[in-house]
């Protein structure tokens, strides 16, 4: 499974730890003078160069200039290097405007040039993709967790990456790195805090997949990365702020502020999972708080709801089937799901306040079924009066994530954000 990978175009950039993970006992930074280096200034360039290229692909060189204000010869430079790493790639000549001049040529992205791992650590299935420079899929594979045993999921993890190189061999070569996302609270620095669903405590995968990979890795909160996959890869223009919430077996939320993560001071920002929502209720998370978010909102908390009305137990298809069928029981159940979603949601917003809110997981499909009632509860939730909606002409928009495999997904969109990603100045000093 060791492989001799294509060196990062930045290889700080896609270390083991990502920029906004330093320690927390980093040096104030007034006890040494912050730098700007050659270095430093030459990543920035090649982010900017290739995030114009990402969104408005086809760019010349001299438009590429003029946008960014780099001389031409900078940008001759920095896309000849683009070049040669295979990350982006020539086409057509263009044709000279009225006004004369040369013609340039078309530069854009090249799909091949490089690939992203990600992989998601469920309850029941390990699933992993393969992400081209594009941003899209390219090869998905998974098998049932047997064992849930940091080792056992290492090694059923390479066996996993190895069918996808099989049908790959470039990517192997080509790959940035592996994002993998688990069920669980995180730190800063990437420990497990807790996974109860994988029975996990203060766990550090990294040992466990340095003995089968060689790649930088990667590893987050599965809501975490759901976040970053709607940022940076649901191909629109990123705003300034995204609320992702997750909606499965657990509850859970991740939030991206400024194109970075918000991860408070422990790593643990967004664990909405323990938000109270009603103290008298019966129903109880896997923890054992009664009344809390993950307790009401969750899959078991649905169904646990439906059985506790009709003392049948039913599976989530098996809910929406008799959703779609009408049936009174199904629709008072769903209805009152809605509601402390709403309550829980109208919090929140309240404190975050984000451009954005995007629903993920098995739950998510039915959203449709309660939007009346969420626009409903939260359309005066802000103080000036505005409020989100599940309207794309809203001011604050609510939608549901279209991405199959999200947390998937949203490991691959670890390592791609880090080729577009800003170096944080402030956090560079040591």
């Amino acid at each position: 499974m060791k492989t001799n990978r294509q060196p990062p175009l930045n290889p700080k950039s896609l270390n083991q730890k990502p920029l906004d993970q330093k320690p927390l006992d980093q040096k104030p930074l007034d006890q040494k003078p912050l730098t700007t280096t050659a270095s430093l200034l030459k990543q920035i360039n090649f982010t900017r160069i290739l995030s114009l290229l990402r969104y408005h692909p086809g760019l010349t060189r001299s438009e590429l200039a003029q946008r960014t204000g780099l001389t031409r010869s900078t940008v001759t430079i920095i896309t000849g290097e683009l070049i040669a790493t295979g990350l982006i790639r020539e086409g057509q000549e263009t044709v000279s405007g009225a006004a004369g001049g040369r013609p340039g040529t078309k530069l854009t992205l090249n799909p091949e040039g490089a690939f992203f791992i990600g992989a998601a650590i469920g309850d029941e299935t390990l699933r992993v993709v393969e992400l081209s420079l594009a941003a899209q899929v390219t090869r998905r594979v998974q098998s049932p967790i047997t064992d849930t045993h940091p080792a056992a999921i290492a090694k059923q993890l390479a066996a996993l990456l190895d069918r996808i190189w099989q049908a790959n061999p470039q990517g192997r070569e080509r790959s940035r790195g592996i994002g993998i996302t688990v069920p669980g609270s995180l730190d800063r620095e990437g420990i497990v805090l807790q996974a109860p669903r994988l029975q996990w405590h203060q766990v550090d995968l990294r040992p466990y997949l340095d003995l089968h990979v060689d790649l930088p890795l990667f590893i987050e909160n599965d809501a975490n990365a759901g976040a970053l996959a709607e940022m940076y890869l649901s191909g629109s223009m990123p705003g300034q702020s995204l609320l992702y919430v997750f909606l499965g077996v657990g509850v859970g939320a991740g939030m991206v502020l400024h194109h970075r993560l918000l991860r408070g001071a422990g790593g643990t920002a967004c664990e909405i999972s323990h938000l109270m929502i009603d103290p008298h209720s019966p129903q109880t998370s896997t923890d054992g708080l009664p009344g809390t978010l993950e307790a009401l909102c969750s899959k078991d908390g649905l169904l646990n709801a439906y059985r506790q009305h009709s003392e049948e137990s039913i599976d989530l298809d098996t809910l929406i089937l008799r959703l779609k069928q009408a049936d009174p029981l199904a629709q008072k159940v769903v209805q009152q799901w809605g509601k402390y979603l709403s309550w829980g949601l109208r919090g929140i917003v309240g404190v975050l306040n984000p451009e954005r809110i995007v629903f993920g997981g098995s739950l998510a499909v039915l959203l449709p079924d309660v939007q009346d009632q969420l626009n409903q509860q939260l359309q005066n939730c802000l103080p000036d009066g505005s409020g989100y909606r599940f309207d794309r002409t809203a001011r604050f928009r609510l939608a549901i994530s279209k991405f199959e495999d999200g947390a998937a997904i949203g490991g691959a969109a670890l390592v791609y954000q880090s080729l577009f990603q800003m170096p944080d100045l402030m956090l560079l000093h040591s």
